[in-house]
């Protein structure tokens, strides 16, 4: 398993961010025409980085990709407002959308995980608990084991994978029609 590094995608969000509000207070009709500019540019450094992204996933050795069901994650953050807006930026879907095309074009398959506790289950035993997790470190208070936060929860991911993949695969019976 390998992380993708988001800081250059966090950089230019924030340098669009940062334009998009100083020329939404001005008003003014270039300001509009500009906004939808750079609007339409940031849009097409995204895509492209979701590609880049997809295209090295798929490219991997695997055949079967394990994916949080995130359907239902756009909702208000008690986080606060600038991270609210920060994970409702987040193209996830695009990028599921790109890994599901170019999979199956490689006759690979990408499946879907329900995410509830994927962060806060150890995964060596198994151990549920919410205080386990503080930011990016994960520290099971059961067992005392050590990690990084995102990396347990990839684990738990991939673990949720395998044994929805055992189920998936059934022997259907083969039925000829006369």
């Amino acid at each position: 398993m390998f992380f993708f590094n988001g800081k250059q995608i966090k950089n230019v969000r924030a340098k669009y961010a940062f334009l998009r509000q100083k020329l939404q207070s001005k008003g003014t009709k270039s300001a509009k025409r500009l906004l939808r500019k750079i609007s339409r540019k940031e849009r097409r450094f995204v895509t492209d980085v979701n590609h880049c992204i997809s295209k090295t996933i798929v490219n991997m050795s695997h055949d079967v990709f394990a994916l949080e069901d995130l359907t239902s994650i756009r909702v208000q953050s008690r986080k606060g407002k600038e991270f609210t807006r920060k994970l409702n930026n987040w193209s996830f879907y695009q990028l599921a959308q790109f890994l599901e095309y170019k999979a199956e074009a490689l006759g690979k398959a990408v499946i879907y995980i329900d995410p509830r506790y994927s962060s806060q289950k150890c995964s060596k035993c198994g151990d549920i608990r919410k205080s386990n997790r503080k930011g990016s470190s994960y520290h099971c208070k059961a067992c005392g084991f050590d990690m990084h936060s995102d990396l347990n929860a990839s684990r738990n991911i991939a673990q949720a994978g395998i044994s929805c993949l055992s189920r998936l695969h059934v022997n259907q019976p083969n039925v000829e029609t006369v």
